[in-house]
Order: structure tokens, then sequence, then C-alpha cells
């Protein structure tokens, strides 16, 4: 239950667009990317994990729930835009939305401009508030802290786009 809360928690910060296309970063079991999925069937989801039994239980649970439009690459974040280049003559599909509940911000940021389409937003799970000085070519656009169910322990969600 904690982590379908915490995974659509974002949809209570700001709507997301109509066919948006995700990346999810570091997704794990799937979190925030399935839930988000199940909610808004019209999403275009791309889950991006670097361990293979995690992978194998993704595609398994895609294939059960029988979710369209929800691809899953099994690796880091950079070997997920290298392969990218690798087999298309043109740019990969630019996302309106990136997400990520694992990682620290820093490899998001260093690729993010570079993956997002235009006003593309990052969207954070932290544990508390996001650092605005830390990085201040992003700039935080929404935020939302809450308590997760069952005495789980405090959520913030940040949403930023990049200063350009």
């Amino acid at each position: 239950m904690k982590h379908f809360v915490d995974s659509l928690a974002y949809l209570s910060v700001e709507p997301i667009k109509k066919g948006a296309w995700l990346l999810d970063v570091g997704t794990g079991a799937g979190f925030p990317g399935v839930p988000l999925k199940i909610v808004r069937n019209d999403l275009h989801v791309t889950l991006v994990e670097p361990v293979k039994k995690k992978v194998s239980f993704l595609l398994s649970v895609i294939g059960i729930l029988r979710l369209k439009q929800i691809s899953v690459f099994c690796g880091t974040l950079r070997q997920f835009i290298a392969q990218s280049k690798l087999f298309h003559a043109k740019p990969f599909h630019k996302f309106d939305y990136i997400t990520t509940r694992a990682l620290k911000p820093d490899e998001i940021f260093e690729q993010g401009e570079r993956l997002l389409a235009n006003h593309g937003k990052v969207v954070l799970y932290l544990t508390k508030p996001f650092d605005r000085l830390a990085y201040p070519e992003w700039i935080l656009t929404g935020e939302r802290e809450f308590d997760l169910p069952m005495k789980f322990g405090r959520r913030a969600i940040s949403i930023l786009e990049h200063s350009s």
C-alpha cells in the first residue's frame, strides 16, 4: 500500500498531460511508473532498471496486467541513452516527465535536460523537501509534503523544470 500511495501522490500535486511520455529511472519493482500507467492508460512509460531479476519481474507484471505502451530497459540511465543513440538514426523520443524514487537527483539532473521535451519536468520522490540551492539551474515548479500511511514516514514530491 505504501508504494502505491507514494507513487500516485504525484497526481495530487499537478496533472500529467494526456498521452505524455514518462521515463521512470531506477524503477525497481515498477514504482512509480507501473501504478501511474495503471491509473493513466494513455501514458507512454519507459522503465529503466539495471537489475535483471527486477526486469524479469516487471516484464511478468506488464504481461499479466496486459499493459500497453510500456517498455522496460535493463541497464542504467547512461546505458539507456547510449543504446538509444546506437539504434536510432534520429534522437530518441524526448520525455515529458522523468521520475525517480531510488536515485539521487545528480544523475537525473546531469542527463535530464537532454532527455526532456520542451517544458519537460523531473519528478523527485524524496524524504525531505528539495534543496533548491544545490541545483540552481533547475526551477522548483511544485512540491507537496505528506505522511505515508501506516507510519511509513514522510515524503516530499518535488517537481522541477530546467531554467533554459
